[in-house]
């Protein structure tokens, strides 16, 4: 039941990030290939988005587990504590409908508790937001959004988890999300 109505939640928050990244196309440079948010991260989890996504591991091929097997026997977390995703394979993520909520939202605005603006790290790149987002102050460029006349202003949006957990139709659809820790944190504990 629980798993049920987390993917009817996730069937009502995709057509709602859906239209969040149609309203910031301006300023959106995903595409598919680009794998940058994959490559480098800690990815924190809940209990229920975990449970999801090993769904979608076990509905996998067998050369394909193996694969992200060796992935994740292999991780190497740099000084910050990220890594590589081990379901990220040739530049794709191998259980993309069993994605988490932290890759769902990856790439918009995001508003962080102290009010300031979070651009995302691909913007470093000359990706996302890099055109109108000062990743040294945290804030938009006003004077840029203004000379180029962009259709739709940049959003900034409060996709973080705990804002996720206080919406209603969390409420309304029971979802319990657990407790949240880093994806190889649960992967270790899947393992054992």
């Amino acid at each position: 039941m629980g798993l049920e109505n987390y993917k009817n939640f996730l069937d009502i928050l995709n057509q709602d990030l859906d239209a969040m990244f149609e309203h910031q196309k301006d300023y959106i440079f995903c595409k598919e290939g680009c794998s940058h948010c994959c490559e480098y991260g800690e990815y924190p989890f809940t209990e229920i988005e975990f449970n999801y996504l090993m769904i979608g591991y076990n509905n996998l091929d067998n050369k394909t587990k193996e694969i992200i097997n060796n992935n994740i026997k292999n991780l190497q977390k740099d000084e910050n504590g990220y890594y590589i995703c081990p379901f990220l394979i040739n530049r794709k993520c191998s259980v993309y409908a069993n994605r988490g909520i932290v890759c769902r939202t990856f790439g918009l605005l995001n508003k962080e508790a102290d009010g300031k603006v979070n651009g995302p790290f691909c913007g470093k790149l000359g990706l996302n937001y890099s055109n109108v987002y000062d990743k040294e102050t945290k804030e938009l460029l006003m004077d840029v959004i203004e000379e180029n006349q962009y259709k739709n202003l940049p959003r900034v949006f409060s996709l973080d988890i705990t804002n996720i957990r206080k919406l209603d139709l969390v409420k309304e659809l029971g979802i319990e999300f657990g407790v949240q820790k880093p994806l190889d944190e649960w992967l270790k504990e899947y393992a054992e």
